[in-house]
């Protein structure tokens, strides 16, 4: 299958040393490189199934139910791959997922037997693409460990768009938002039109509180983790359930009955302090994915290399 996917993104930032605010487009693109960012706030990515066709599709493949760490940990490593990997293993990866994408589509099962799928229709794929980038933006403004003003915010955001540029499709109906403004007009209007409860959503949130150990490990291996793995996992999962719960958007807190009680506030307070540390003074090398710090490495380097240049060689 030929594919007409729109060329990766060139690996380099968009805003570049002595621009406005080329600091903090820096760190947001790094954010983007951490497994806090979906460790910490992969529950706001519950929305996605909230809109009936994606729930259907994810249903139908059965890998949730099969291993969904297996899944988080698949599309972790493909993320990263995708966003700083080489050139050459960038724009092959963006191409392979839409062609492995093609062949997601149908019918649902059960109670989705009534809804037809297809992960390339436009919409549909917007809808996946603009969740995922509203993780990662959500995320960033809760641990940057300071309030944004608007054209801060505007940066935030459009480094995450450029950054997940590579899952727009030729279509201008998958194109992601421009601006924030666009963004967050459109996430409203399809929470009001199109989020709704369904048996699968309250399945995924449920299965989130507890989950199993990868099998993607060694068979002697996941015996030997599965005791540890069983007591401290569903300790683990209690900060990034408040966390996500607390930067929810209302449709979701509706339909997930999110409420607020003065201990999940006093706990909200208390992660998040301490997700914003562990960002801030953290090393690199411990918050990044170890692909994320090697072009991390690579830049510093190469800047270094660059700073002991000419800038002529005339006479």
């Amino acid at each position: 299958m030929t594919s007409t996917a729109a060329p990766a993104p060139a690996v380099i930032e968009p805003w570049q040393p002595g621009q406005p605010h080329a600091e903090l487009a820096a760190d947001v693109r790094w954010w983007l490189g951490s497994p806090l960012s979906l460790g910490l706030f992969g529950r706001l990515a519950l929305d996605q199934v909230a809109y009936r066709p994606v729930a259907a599709a994810v249903d139908r493949s059965g890998r949730f139910q099969e291993n969904f760490t297996d899944r988080g940990i698949r599309s972790l490593t493909y993320g990263m791959l995708m966003l700083f990997g080489d050139e050459a293993d960038r724009r092959f990866d963006t191409e392979e997922l839409k062609r492995l994408h093609a062949a997601v589509k149908g019918t649902g099962n059960g109670e989705f037997a009534d809804t037809r799928f297809s992960a390339l229709d436009p919409d549909l794929w917007k809808w996946i693409a603009v969740s995922g980038l509203n993780v990662l933006y959500r995320g960033y403004l809760a641990v940057c460990g300071r309030d944004l003003d608007a054209e801060e915010q505007e940066v935030v955001y459009q480094t995450t768009r450029w950054m997940l540029s590579y899952l727009e499709l030729p279509s201008a109906r998958a194109k992601l938002p421009e601006t924030l403004a666009d963004m967050e007009v459109y996430y409203d209007r399809v929470a009001e039109e199109c989020l709704a409860d369904n048996a699968f959503l309250q399945y995924a949130d449920d299965s989130f509180d507890s989950l199993p150990v990868p099998a993607l490990l060694p068979r002697r291996l996941q015996g030997l983790v599965a005791p540890l793995w069983q007591l401290v996992t569903p300790l683990a999962l209690r900060v990034p359930k408040v966390l996500g719960q607390r930067h929810a958007h209302p449709k979701m807190r509706e339909l997930l009955d999110i409420r607020s009680t003065p201990v999940t506030r006093l706990e909200y307070a208390l992660y998040l302090k301490a997700s914003q540390l562990a960002w801030r003074y953290l090393p690199r090398a411990v918050v990044l994915d170890p692909l994320a710090y090697n072009r991390y490495r690579y830049e510093r380097l190469r800047s270094t290399y660059h700073g002991v240049q000419l800038d002529s060689f005339a006479a």
